[in-house]
C-alpha cells in the first residue's frame, strides 16, 4: 500500500475492463502523448491488471527508458504491425497481458490507421477492445484530426476518447471553443468521449524522465530504478513532489477510468454491456 492508501497487487473481477489494447495516437509531436501513455499505464497497473507498453517513438522514447519489457516497433516497416500482434494474441492466456498501452511517435499515424483493422480483429479474438486516445490541443488540425477519426470508425468497435491537454500552458478556458463546436457534439452523438489530462508540471515530468523513472515509479518513491543516479533522485523528488506525483496520478486515473470504460461501452457493436463500474 502506498501514502495514498491505495492497495496494489490484485485485479478486481468488479472493475469488469475487458482485454485492452489502448492507442495513444496523434500525428503532431509535442501533444503529452508520451505523459499521457505513461499515465494511463499507472490506470490500469495500479489495479493489478498486468499492463505492457508498446512504443514507436523513436525520437523521444520515454515508454522505452522508464519502463521495462517494453515493445518497441518501427511503424511502417513491413510486418511491425504483427510485433504487437504476438502479444495481443496471448491475452487471456497465462503470461499474457491484459492492457497494451501503445505510445506512438509523431509522424506514425498514418501507419497506425493503415492497421487499426487488424488490431480491431485481433482484440476480438480475444474478447478485448482496441481504445484510442486522441490528444486536443488548441491547434485547429490536431481538432479535426481527432473529429475525423471518430467519425471515419463510428459502427467500428474501435473507442475514440478526446484527451484536452489542459498543460503546457493551456487551462480549461482554452477549451471553450473546442467544448462548443458541432463536430465535437457529432463525435459524441457516434461514441467518442471527452475528458482532459492536468498538467503535472513540465520540470517534474522531464526530472523523472532524465532519471530513467516513471511516474509510477515516483509516486511508489522507487528511486533505486535510476540506478547510479539514485541519489539524486531521491534528492530532487522529497516529500512533497512524491505527494504530487501520487495525488496527480490518482485524480486522472478517477476521471480517466470512468471515461474509458463508456468510451468502450459506446462500441460495443455487439450490443454485449460492460459490466458495472467498481466503486471507488
Amino acid at each position: 500500500m502506498n501514502r495514498n492508501g491505495n492497495r496494489t497487487g490484485s485485479k478486481p473481477l468488479e472493475s469488469g475492463f475487458p482485454p485492452l489494447l489502448l492507442i495513444v495516437l496523434e500525428g503532431k509531436g509535442g501533444v503529452a502523448k508520451s505523459v499521457t501513455a505513461d499515465a494511463a499505464h499507472y490506470c490500469f497497473s495500479s489495479l493489478g491488471y498486468v499492463t505492457l507498453a508498446a512504443e514507436s517513438d523513436t525520437t523521444n522514447s520515454i515508454m522505452s527508458s522508464t519502463h521495462d519489457d517494453v515493445v518497441f516497433v518501427s511503424a511502417g516497416k513491413a510486418g511491425w504491425h504483427t510485433t504487437i500482434g504476438v502479444h495481443l494474441q496471448r491475452m487471456g492466456h497465462p503470461g499474457g497481458a491484459d492492457v497494451i498501452v501503445f505510445d506512438t511517435g509523431a509522424r506514425d499515424e498514418v501507419h497506425v490507421r493503415a492497421k487499426l483493422d487488424y488490431f480491431a480483429r485481433t482484440m476480438a479474438a480475444v474478447g478485448g477492445q482496441v481504445l484510442v486516445i486522441r490528444p486536443i490541443t488548441t491547434s485547429g488540425s490536431a481538432q479535426r484530426n481527432a473529429i475525423d477519426f471518430a467519425m471515419s470508425t463510428a459502427g467500428s468497435a474501435i473507442a475514440t476518447v478526446f484527451m484536452q491537454v489542459r498543460a503546457q500552458g493551456r487551462t480549461e478556458e482554452h477549451f471553450t471553443r473546442w467544448e462548443a463546436t458541432g463536430s465535437l457534439r457529432d463525435a459524441k452523438q457516434v461514441g467518442a468521449v471527452d475528458t482532459w489530462i492536468d498538467d503535472l508540471g513540465v520540470e517534474e515530468a522531464d526530472e523523472a524522465v532524465a532519471l530513467g523513472l516513471s511516474f509510477a515509479d515516483v509516486a511508489a518513491e522507487n528511486f533505486a530504478r535510476a540506478g547510479e543516479d539514485e541519489s539524486e533522485a531521491r534528492s530532487y523528488f522529497d516529500e512533497a513532489k512524491v505527494l504530487w506525483f501520487q495525488d496527480w496520478l490518482e485524480e486522472q486515473k478517477a476521471r480517466w477510468l470512468p471515461a474509458f470504460r463508456q468510451a468502450l461501452a459506446n462500441r460495443r457493436v455487439d450490443g454485449t454491456p460492460l459490466a458495472p463500474e467498481a466503486a471507488p
